[in-house]
């Protein structure tokens, strides 16, 4: 059964022969895979033996294997650590089952591969694979036996290198030893080190403080004060601050170089001091610039001054006391001389004629008089004019005196009131800024010390400008001037407080209770002479024309100049003062309106002069004067319609009263209105004639004229809505459009 299955299977696809070129099995040297291997050993203890010989039964106990293939098998039975001949046939075929599940037996089987011929193929690749190993073997021997001297000759190189390794470590130990050695040593070191310079450094100070080189010893007592003389001071300063706090310590150095310093001390202080008080006597030379030496001098050596109030008061107090009796001089001098020059300067001073309610023959000198001259040189006392510019310039500069006599020039007295007090505060404000800085030690105290240096100085300096004050002003009835200094006074304290100099606190505020007083008594004087015009006959009686007086005139510019100055100031004394002087004028202009016999001329000159006010105010176009405007044009217009009715009554006197008196009777509405319609013209003409007569000033004329007329159409429209009530019929009246065409006529008149 076994050889009609093997007879029947196909031949399987042959391996490489052995026919192949050696080279070619030379390079296979590849093992073929696992798994086909150990398929291929079973096959071959399978297969491994003769051709049987087949029986006619067929039957497997007539097969006689040879000898040697008994050998063979029973050899490969060993290895295989079975038994093959005692297997059964049942084992044959589970080994057939388990050949057919091997994945590469089951595909030689079904592709009917003849497996002892593939086995007798591997065998012969197997033996050829053999040879050329053998063969690739004999051709590298000399390789080798090469490579086997090679290593034998690198042992011994490793070996000696194996001893130098071994005497580098031994060495290395040795160092390491040395190296901590050396790191403890280092350490010690260290410590020393850090021990030394903690010592050198509090003996370098020790020394710093205490040692002094012989060249700032030579410097200090023989050399000029200079910048280094300075520093080398300061060097000496701090070793005598240090000497000082550790004089309680035992130091022998200390004690030894005690009376050196002491030494240096007094000498320094003694150059010093002379330093100092010979350049404060170079400032009492003529034109010596104090500003240009406080800051190139007592600024820059302002060390050595520190110095010596600190190691020497003497020589400090004698240096601030020679300072304060030079510039106490120094400025009482040339404040002197200068207040005296300006006030060569001022022009023509105001007197008693200069009031409001003097009389202006008594201004120019009476009749005989010889003041004409010095009437002409006067300014206009009551107009402000242009003399608010000292107040609005920003920075007009002060007076020349010298200039000025060359040129021949002259100033009104608030001129030179601000050129002498601005030249004293920017000379006091500069004067205090330095006292603050170079006299002081102490931030607190520097104030205080400062502001009492500065009084000692400038004490004689605010009297030389109280007295140019007074000079100024105790002649001068100008109360607009004197206004004007009390203005800039103030301004010039504003500046002291932006400047931060206290100082002068005291001279302005004196200045004030200087100017105020005076101001107030010339207001009372302008006051009382308006009193006095009022209950004078003889001014009365000269009144004869209806134009404006010469008094409203003053009152107006006068007023308007005091109010424009205390914009912004709003002072109750002066409002106060204001109002008292408006009242005055109101009496006398109502005083002397009573001296025309006729009412018209009454009302009328009172019309003039009022309109004479306001046309003042109005020109100054300033909000301060509004109050006094308001108020004169209520006036106004009460006198303006005071005069209609007594333009109107001499010829429309029965219309005005007919219309005030509505009951009148019918017949006499009737005798008016013919009245009227005869006269109306003429009377117009009339009205015209006489207002252009009362009135020079071509725009109040007018206005009193269209308010005339006006007044006129009012009390006519009314007359002829009282007819209509009436029922009046036998006369026909002029109708009110033929009026206002005929009045139309007369606007341009002036």
């Amino acid at each position: 059964m076994v050889d009609t299955e093997l007879d029947t299977t196909k031949t399987l696809p042959s391996v490489p022969s052995s026919d192949e070129e050696p080279g070619e099995n030379k390079n296979r040297k590849e093992s073929p895979p696992e798994g086909q291997s150990l398929a291929l050993k079973e096959l071959d203890s399978l297969l491994a033996e003769t051709p049987i010989e087949k029986t006619e039964q067929n039957d497997p106990s007539s097969v006689i294997p040879s000898h040697t293939d008994s050998e063979e098998k029973s050899s490969e039975a060993d290895d295989d650590d079975f038994d093959f001949y005692q297997i059964s046939f049942d084992e044959v075929d589970d080994r057939i089952s388990a050949f057919q599940e091997d994945a590469f037996v089951s595909q030689a089987l079904e592709s009917g591969m003849d497996l002892r011929e593939y086995a007798r193929q591997v065998n012969q690749q197997k033996e050829n694979v053999q040879r050329d190993l053998e063969n690739d073997y004999a051709q590298q021997v000399q390789s080798f036996v090469d490579l086997h001297f090679e290593i034998e000759s690198c042992d011994g190189v490793l070996g000696r290198m194996e001893e130098l390794m071994n005497a580098f470590q031994s060495d290395l130990g040795n160092i390491s030893g040395e190296i901590k050695n050396l790191q403890e040593q280092s350490s010690f070191m260290s410590v020393k080190l850090k021990n030394r310079k903690a010592v050198e450094t509090r003996l370098g100070r020790a020394l710093k403080g205490m040692v002094i080189p012989p060249y700032v010893i030579k410097k200090i007592t023989e050399g000029e004060i200079d910048e280094m003389w300075l520093s080398y001071l300061l060097g000496i300063n701090k070793q005598m601050r240090f000497v000082k706090a550790n004089q309680h310590r035992p130091i022998k150095a200390l004690r030894d170089v005690g009376p050196e310093l002491e030494k240096l001390r007094l000498k320094a202080s003694a150059s010093i001091r002379d330093f100092f008080v010979s350049r404060i006597h170079s400032l009492c030379v003529p034109n010596t610039n104090i500003q240009i030496m406080q800051q190139s001098v007592f600024l820059k050596y302002k060390g050595l001054h520190m110095f010596v109030l600190e190691r020497h008061h003497d020589a400090a107090a004698e240096i601030q006391q020679t300072y304060v009796n030079s510039l106490r001089w120094y400025f009482h001098n040339h404040f002197e001389r200068y207040s005296k020059g300006l006030l060569k300067l001022q022009t023509v001073v105001t007197d008693k004629t200069d009031l409001i309610g003097v009389e202006e023959n008594a201004r120019k000198g009476g009749l005989f008089g010889g003041g004409k001259q010095a009437f002409k040189d006067k300014t206009n006392v009551f107009a402000l004019g242009d003399r608010i510019d000292v107040l609005r310039l920003q920075d007009p500069g002060v007076i020349l005196v010298h200039v000025a006599e060359d040129k021949e020039q002259k100033y009104q007295f608030e001129q030179l009131f601000r050129s002498f007090n601005l030249t004293l505060i920017d000379n006091a404000s500069s004067e205090y800024l330095f006292i603050y800085e170079f006299f002081s030690r102490d931030p607190a105290a520097a104030a205080d010390i400062a502001k009492n240096i500065f009084q000692q100085i400038y004490e004689p300096t605010e009297r030389v400008g109280k007295a140019f004050s007074k000079a100024c002003i105790d002649n001068s009835y100008d109360a607009v001037g004197i206004l004007l200094c009390i203005r800039i006074n103030t301004q010039l304290a504003l500046e002291l407080q932006r400047r931060r100099v206290p100082a002068l606190e005291g001279y302005t505020n004196s200045i004030n209770m200087l100017l105020w007083p005076r101001f107030q008594h010339v207001m009372t004087l302008h006051i009382d002479s308006m009193k006095k015009m009022a209950n004078n006959k003889s001014v009365l009686s000269a009144v004869k024309e209806i134009h404006p007086h010469y008094i409203t005139r003053r009152y107006a510019e006068f007023s308007t100049s005091l109010l424009v100055l205390n914009d912004g100031y709003d002072d109750a004394i002066l409002t106060n003062s204001v109002q008292r002087l408006r009242n005055e004028l109101e009496g006398l202009l109502a005083r002397m309106s009573n001296e025309f016999p006729e009412v018209a001329r009454k009302i009328v000159f009172l019309i003039n002069n009022y309109d004479l006010i306001v046309s003042v105010f109005q020109e100054a176009n300033n909000r301060a004067v509004e109050a006094e405007l308001d108020h004169v044009k209520q006036i106004l217009s009460l006198q303006i319609g005071a005069f209609v009715d007594e333009q109107l009554k001499p010829y429309f006197g029965a219309l005005i009263d007919c219309v005030k008196r509505v009951e009148k009777m019918k017949s006499e509405l009737d005798r008016i209105a013919y009245q009227f319609s005869q006269t109306w013209r003429s009377s117009l003409t009339g009205i015209n004639a006489s207002v252009i007569q009362y009135f020079s000033n071509f725009k109040n004329g007018t206005t009193v004229l269209h308010a005339v007329l006006g007044q006129l159409i009012v009390y006519y429209t009314q007359f002829l809505d009282i007819l209509e009530q009436r029922g009046v019929s036998k006369v026909q009246p002029v109708g009110i459009q033929t009026v206002m065409v005929e009045i139309k006529k007369f606007r341009s008149s002036f």
